[in-house]
């Protein structure tokens, strides 16, 4: 590394937080840059494996976020800019060119990647050896450690086999090899190899433990690194590196038809072997030019190659092999709302009053007991639900299932366009309809991204509907990591609208005149830009104007202009973003009024409310979108309102205030692009704390 990076290394080492000495720009206009958002979103992560506040285990498990997140944006995002799709859409900055978007990318990149492995190997390995959990280096073992992992590694060998691929330029790199992931890189009196090495870690894990002791470890990369001759028998190598590759994995499923998009995501693995590189990385201290061949052969940019200290790969930090309860955040038991404990009576309470769920603050369950309920009961006719994302495991399809078996008519929409999760969606969908369920494989030429389900009762002879609407998905496992809110109701008109969503979606109803949710692609962003204008006209009327919108992204541009308008009318906004915001608060005639939080902590912040003083007859809205062209032009989205006046005051009166208020865990967005970290006072709790301490008195 050279002189000018470990000055600016030793410089940030030295500072008092990487949020507050970086910036986007000086001046960026009207709009800050979508990439460079997200990866202050990233930095924002990284600030929190670096919180002492935080648990040390939790700390561990941010940082493999961080680079886990990191790996997203270059199986996604990145390859968008090789491809040179700089005016795409509002979300793609404009740039001169795709080279420069991906050199500034690169900048802000290198500088984090090296930050998080300066965070790992001086900051939580120290304290982690202070715990008794120790990471080795392979030459400290013992010889009788280094035998026996040199035997466990033979056996492993002979289990998964290796493709070397050689060469003297890599002429037979091809495509159709697929290349992804950790790999050695070898020259020897043979010539240059790579050893692919990712089915290895991917089958027996990336922790190799050593000797007797049960928290000491090493990457297991070393451990093949240190044996290479297993893999090059009888060569004499002068070198051996580990390397990592990402590649474009996204599979930017398109077409209307179902089965060409089944057809797709069976070919997946063939269609990914086929996606270019988008990063390699390589260890810091290696020669100039000893990659260049590598670099060639797989068509990369400069811009594209990341040396970085190590070890690699620190997204496998996620799967930490350690598990220590007082090295994490406290456990706690998620409350249960009244009306959702009892599956005999939810439709009862239901048709009293409204139901909020606030997980993982209310256990998930709610919406278990919610399905099982209709699945049992008798009087149920018809279950109709969207799916998107639901994991490895999952109990609301065994009770689709069983409600199907049970008689009912029972009618999923399951989104096959999920990225990263097409093939598990897919599966899903061939299980429910082996076991009676009705699948509709999305919706044509759209993303299905709305999360609802309706129940029909058969009361006094007469069809009852009840229903729910949610920020997040119907997934058991990401809800106790996830912030999300669902509201369940009995409300006709509510849930009139929704049966009409999916009677369009099933191709009988095809323009629905909806009179209470608010749908994209059709009319959403005009009804959005309406409730903005309206409450700007209240203002200028006298009436003092406010909005509070919280959601994951704001890039859509027409929605920033109407909130800059509002601003300048005299609108007090609030905002809380948790991921990129290309809006840019408190500048001076401009939006000067608006104010931008970020909330980052234990759980990922998911819901999406929307709030409207409306001249004192206020107006709250859950839904599934977020403020970006993607949601509001191509996708399927609802946003529902509240009416309930319970929910609406736990809305409007606490949760919105605790977010906006968060001197912990709220960072607060400036006009040049930085975020101020929060103070951390001893004698405050962040938001998230406040909400598992109040999950069971709501109301």
């Amino acid at each position: 590394m050279g002189k000018k990076h470990k000055k600016k290394e030793k410089e940030e080492k030295n500072s008092k937080s990487l949020v507050e000495k970086t910036a986007l720009c000086d001046d960026c206009g009207r709009y800050f840059n979508r990439e460079l958002s997200w990866l202050k979103f990233n930095e924002r992560i990284l600030e929190e494996a670096r919180n002492i506040r935080n648990p040390l285990l939790e700390r561990v498990a941010f940082l493999g976020i961080v680079a886990g997140n990191l790996d997203e944006f270059f199986m996604v995002r990145v390859p968008a800019y090789q491809r040179g799709a700089t005016r795409q859409s509002d979300e793609f900055e404009e740039v001169v060119g795709s080279r420069t978007q991906l050199e500034m990318i690169y900048d802000r990149t290198i500088f984090m990647m090296r930050i998080a492995s300066w965070v790992w190997a001086k900051e939580l390995k120290p304290e982690l050896e202070k715990e008794g959990i120790v990471f080795q280096k392979y030459a400290k073992i013992s010889e009788s450690e280094k035998h026996t992992l040199r035997k466990e590694l033979s056996a492993i060998l002979a289990e998964t086999p290796v493709n070397i691929i050689r060469g003297d330029r890599f002429q037979d790199i091809e495509q159709n090899d697929y290349l992804k992931g950790m790999g050695l890189l070898a020259k020897s009196d043979q010539g240059l190899a790579v050893i692919p090495l990712q089915d290895i870690l991917d089958k027996y894990g990336r922790y190799a433990k050593v000797g007797k002791r049960k928290v000491s470890y090493l990457f297991r990369e070393d451990v093949l690194r240190k044996n290479y001759d297993l893999f090059l028998p009888g060569e004499s190598t002068s070198a051996v590196v580990p390397i990592r590759i990402t590649r474009d994995s996204d599979l930017n499923l398109k077409g209307d038809d179902a089965d060409d998009l089944i057809s797709a995501i069976k070919a997946a693995p063939e269609t990914l072997a086929k996606k270019l590189p988008s990063r390699l990385e390589t260890e810091q201290w290696l020669p100039f030019g000893y990659t260049t061949h590598l670099v060639d052969a797989l068509s990369l940019l400069p811009e594209l190659v990341y040396d970085v200290p190590s070890p690699l790969g620190l997204a496998d930090l996620k799967k930490f092999p350690v598990t220590r309860p007082e090295l994490k955040f406290s456990a706690y038991e998620p409350s249960l709302p009244v009306g959702l404990a009892n599956t005999r009576e939810i439709f009862s309470h239901l048709a009293d009053r409204d139901i909020m769920l606030f997980t993982p603050y209310n256990s998930f369950d709610g919406l278990v007991n919610f399905l099982n309920a209709a699945a049992n009961d008798d009087a149920v006719q018809k279950i109709q639900m969207t799916l998107y994302r639901l994991g490895s495991e999952s109990p609301v399809v065994a009770a689709l299932i069983a409600a199907a078996k049970n008689g009912k008519d029972v009618t999923v929409v399951i989104e096959l366009k999920a990225s990263f999760d097409e093939e598990e969606n897919f599966q899903w969908a061939t299980t429910l309809a082996e076991n009676g369920v009705t699948v509709i494989h999305g919706f044509p030429g759209l993303k299905v991204h709305a999360k609802c389900c309706l129940v029909t009762r058969l009361e006094d002879d007469k069809p009852v509907r009840y229903g729910t609407v949610s920020t997040g998905n119907y997934n058991a496992k990401t809800a106790k990591i996830y912030s999300d809110i669902s509201l369940f109701t009995a409300d006709s008109s509510i849930c009139r609208d929704i049966s009409l969503l999916f009677s369009h979606l099933a191709g009988e109803e095809k323009k629905p005149e909806y009179k209470q949710l608010i749908v994209s692609p059709y009319f959403m962003e005009d009804q959005l830009l309406s409730l903005i204008k309206r409450e700007t006209e209240h203002h200028k009327a006298g009436s003092h104007g406010y909005i509070a919108l919280k959601t994951n992204s704001l890039t859509h541009r027409p929605i920033i202009n109407a909130l800059y308008e509002a601003s300048n009318a005299g609108v007090k906004i609030d905002l809380i973003v948790r991921g990129i915001c290309m809006l840019r608060p408190g500048v001076p005639n401009l939006s000067e009024n608006i104010r931008v939080t970020s909330v980052v902590g234990r759980f990922l912040e998911h819901s999406r409310i929307f709030y409207f003083r409306n001249d004192g007859d206020e107006q709250v809205f859950i839904g599934s979108p977020d403020m970006m062209s993607r949601n509001l032009k191509r996708r399927v989205e609802i946003i529902c309102p509240v009416h309930d006046r319970r929910i609406k005051n736990v809305i409007v009166n606490k949760i919105l205030p605790t977010f906006i208020h968060d001197s912990v865990q709220g960072y607060v967005l400036q006009h040049n692009g930085v975020y101020l970290p929060p103070k951390h006072l001893a004698s405050h709790t962040g938001s998230q704390q406040q909400f598992i301490e109040m999950r069971s008195v709501w109301w």
